[in-house]
């Protein structure tokens, strides 16, 4: 793909070194350096000039690179892989609700050069605009101040100690009408954000022209203890898009308080967890299908196990006769050969939501003989493990390889249906 100047594109697990990319500097990998020793090495691990990522996928921007971590479950390598896994990225996380970009034009979108990043900013900003179109929302709030003439309460105390010299003036409180309020702070925040961190030219604009919405608004510190404030209301619902951008934003905002300009911005998920979201949602959808029978599919059911303690399986699918257990795990496998921890996993699985069937669901890789291979012992009673692969692509109508739609579809009649069907 042929990506802007200032965007390398990198897999998960993989290494980046000063020197490597002309693009990654001494500078970046310092600014780095200090936000991977502030998350306690949480996203990357840092080396000798050199930053080693690990299952987290996602975007980084330090001052004016963006680095985009990529998910890869293949062998392969080129331009094409590239854009194969950012486009399977973007959809995960739409599936996921972890990025909305319905507010995003399609001519946006089909913008090549655009990364990751581009796409969060812009859906924030589109947002934020249809706010203010809609009129930015006010509020009554309380405020004390010297005036002219009595509004309000008069602050007796505070009045006495202000204006003994000042007959004319009184210290009251009243109630101001006006868009001075959290919702809206938490907002202008995230806009002064984009103001430093932005390097796309029309972007930058749209910001100034949205500060100028919120002149009004005084800017505050706002943490994550300011958005466990927060309650919406019937006014206040249309607020919620972009508020949750907003927050994704502020919160993973590292602002170099150096003064180097070297700002991190860090939009990062764990991919073992956003496969597992992405399978659970498109087995989901089957609930609604009425060709296949009634059942119910349940994300991390936990069940008790020993005191306070619990087991807890990505997936479970229930039908009023049996059940079974999908585990995911977003890992090539070597020679195709689960691990012994994996599978003890899944027997215990078994036992405890005594279930017929567990699975053990990877990606699949390019390999063509990945197939699922069940295991099964008389003397497990009548249930059974499968290591299966899930194929996350398919061909469109022009050819062109993507995340499969039908997953969900696609794994019940390779996995399940079978089985179900024994009980139906």
């Amino acid at each position: 793909m042929n990506k802007s100047k200032n965007v390398i594109q990198i897999f998960e697990h993989q290494t980046l070194k000063v020197g490597d990319h002309r693009k990654f500097t001494d500078s970046h990998f310092k600014a780095l350096e200090r936000y991977g020793y502030k998350t306690r090495e949480k996203y990357y691990s840092v080396g000798n000039k050199r930053i080693k990522f690990s299952n987290y996928v996602g975007v980084i921007q330090v001052k004016n690179l963006t680095i985009e971590i990529l998910p890869k479950a293949d062998g392969s390598d080129s331009n094409d892989v590239n854009e194969k896994w950012q486009t399977a990225l973007i959809s995960m996380l739409r599936e996921c609700r972890l990025i909305k970009l319905d507010s995003i034009s399609n001519a946006r979108l089909k913008l090549k050069s655009a990364s990751i990043l581009d796409l969060y900013f812009e859906s924030f900003l589109s947002e934020t605009e249809r706010l203010v179109r809609m009129g930015l929302i006010k509020s009554y709030r309380k405020v004390s101040e010297n005036l002219s003439k009595v509004k309000g309460k008069i602050q007796f105390t505070e009045h006495v100690r202000r204006n003994c010299l000042h007959k004319e003036k009184f210290f009251v409180a009243h109630n101001i009408y006006d868009i001075n309020n959290l919702l809206n702070k938490i907002l202008l925040k995230a806009l002064l954000i984009l103001s430093n961190i932005s390097n796309n030219p029309n972007q930058y604009l749209r910001i100034k022209k949205l500060l100028t919405d919120f002149e009004k608004v005084e800017e505050t510190n706002i943490t994550a203890s300011s958005f466990e404030s927060l309650r919406f209301n019937r006014n206040s619902e249309r607020y919620k898009p972009a508020i949750t951008l907003a927050k994704l934003i502020i919160l993973k905002y590292s602002p170099d308080l150096k003064g180097g300009n070297e700002n991190v911005l860090a939009i990062l998920f764990d991919m073992n967890m956003l496969f597992e979201n992405y399978v659970y949602r498109k087995l989901k959808t089957l609930e609604n299908d009425t060709a296949i029978p009634k059942l119910k599919v349940r994300e991390q059911k936990r069940i008790p196990f020993w005191e306070n303690r619990g087991i807890r399986a990505d997936i479970v699918i229930e039908t009023e006769a049996s059940s079974y257990v999908i585990d995911t795990k977003w890992k090539i496998l070597k020679e195709q050969k689960p691990s012994d921890g994996d599978l003890k996993q899944m027997f215990v699985y078994n036992l405890h939501y005594e279930s017929d069937l567990s699975i053990l669901l990877y990606p699949k890789t390019s390999l063509a003989s990945a197939e699922k291979k069940p295991y099964k012992k008389k003397i497990f009673r009548d249930t059974y493990c499968q290591v299966a692969f899930a194929d996350l692509f398919s061909y469109g109508k022009n050819e062109e390889l993507k995340l499969d739609t039908n997953l969900g579809q696609k794994l019940y009649n390779e996995l399940l249906k079978a089985e179900i069907e024994k009980f139906s």
